[in-house]
Formats: structure tokens, sequence, C-alpha cells
């Protein structure tokens, strides 16, 4: 199995994140207030990459969990196996998963136990789009699988988001999507089922895009810190000011 540890790559300009709002049964969404830090130059560990060159339409795939970890290239579900699924089912085959098709920086089926994830508020997807002039694209679905450390299906949940930009901003890795709370129950039940050795898969299917490789990884929230918002890095200097001017009055 590859190396677990994040590596993100830096965004080269700043340019404000623009979405449209998630649909109310959603299990990931989309959560703008988490930026996570770039943490170094180089290649990110990625779980499911797309990519379908020379064209602007759809690229679609994904991967399973078989039993020990074996990854199944381009095996995807219906959307009637989706936990209220979003109603579009991603294309199996490997036609938008560029080579090689191995174990490596480009895909992975990681356990909760290797990520250090024990309920599903932990469970973060962060998205990665290389579009030239970070031109907007199109998550039409990014589905999370869970499967035993035996490879047996056990729920999905899924998502989509419209990203008027691709580029995230200065310093920030890229989009996170997390599980949405009313549907964290449902998944707490699964990782409960499967225990540490709970296995997680992505598939998806991206729109409107022209340049690529897409790319998602799985990580956990808590073990890569965020980067504050501007208006909170605001507020606490308001805080700092004011804490400030009380001690200069006490003194």
């Amino acid at each position: 199995m590859k190396d677990r540890g994040i590596t993100f790559a830096a965004s080269a300009t700043a340019i404000a994140i623009l979405g449209l709002p998630q649909a109310a049964s959603a299990g990931l969404i989309y959560d703008s207030t988490l930026l996570a830090p770039a943490q170094g130059y180089g290649t990110a560990p990625r779980d499911l990459t797309l990519q379908a060159t020379g064209q602007d339409i759809t690229e679609s795939g994904g991967l399973a969990a078989g039993s020990g970890g074996v990854i199944l290239f381009g095996s995807v579900i219906a959307d009637s196996l989706v936990f209220q699924g979003n109603g579009v089912s991603n294309l199996g085959g490997t036609g938008s998963l560029p080579s090689a098709l191995e174990d490596n920086a480009k895909y992975g089926v990681p356990t909760i136990g290797s990520l250090g994830i024990t309920s599903a508020s932990q469970i973060g997807v962060l998205f990665n789009a290389t579009e030239p002039g970070g031109d907007s694209v199109n998550v039409l679905d990014l589905t999370l699988k869970f499967y035993t450390s035996g490879g047996l299906f056990l729920g999905a949940i899924d998502g989509e988001q419209n990203f008027l930009t691709s580029n995230p901003g200065n310093g920030v890795a890229g989009f996170t999507f997390v599980v949405d709370q009313p549907q964290q129950a449902q998944v707490n039940s699964w990782l409960l089922t499967g225990g540490s050795g709970t296995t997680l898969a992505l598939e998806a299917s991206i729109g409107d895009f022209a340049g690529g490789a897409e790319s998602f990884l799985i990580y956990n929230l808590g073990a890569v810190n965020t980067v504050p918002e501007p208006g909170t890095l605001a507020l606490l200097g308001l805080g700092l000011i004011g804490v400030g001017l009380t001690r200069r009055r006490k003194a």
C-alpha cells in the first residue's frame, strides 16, 4: 500500500471559491470553510484520478475494494445502491482512468484505521482539478463507498457540486467535501460494522472540463490544519486588539 501521508501542491494565484448550493439530500457536501493548506510541492497521493483527454464532455469512472484492500479498477455501483442517492450512476470500465492501473500515487482504497478515522465527522474528500486558467469544472457525482476488509459492500453516499472556478486560491490544496450531518449516523453505522478495517473507495463523474487530470483524496479532517478565511482572520485581529486595550486600561 502506498504511503498515506498527505502532501498538497500549492495553487499559483488567489481566486475566490464560488459554487452552487448542494441538494438537501446530498450525503457528501462541499464545505467552503475548509481550506486545506498546501504542505510543500510535488505530486499529492490520490485515491481516484480521472482524465479524458481531447474532449470536453464527461469523464467518469471509479474503484471498488476487494478482499484485503485489493483495488478493483473500473468497478462502479448503480445509484439505487447509494443511500439517498442523487440520481447519477457513474460509468464502469477504465476509459477515464489514466495508466498505470495499480496501487500508486493515482489510486488507492485506504482503510479508516490507516487514516485514523473513527467517525463520519472526520471524513474529508479533497477534490483537485487541473483546468487551464482555473476554468470552471462540474462534479456531476462524487460517490464514497464503504467495504469490510473482506470486500463486502456496506453502503455508499454521494453528492455533487459545480465550481465556477477550479482554482481554490493561493496556498490552498483543493476543495473539500464532507459528510452531511444528517447522514453521519448512517455512515457511523457502517464504520461500526467494518471496524478499523473499513475500506473506502471512490467513483465520480466530471463535466465542463478542458484539461485534467481531476483527482480525489480521502483524508482525516482532524489530521490537517486548515487556513482561516479572511473574515475569520479579521475577527481574530479585532479580538486581539480588544484584549490589548483591556490590558492597557488595567495597567
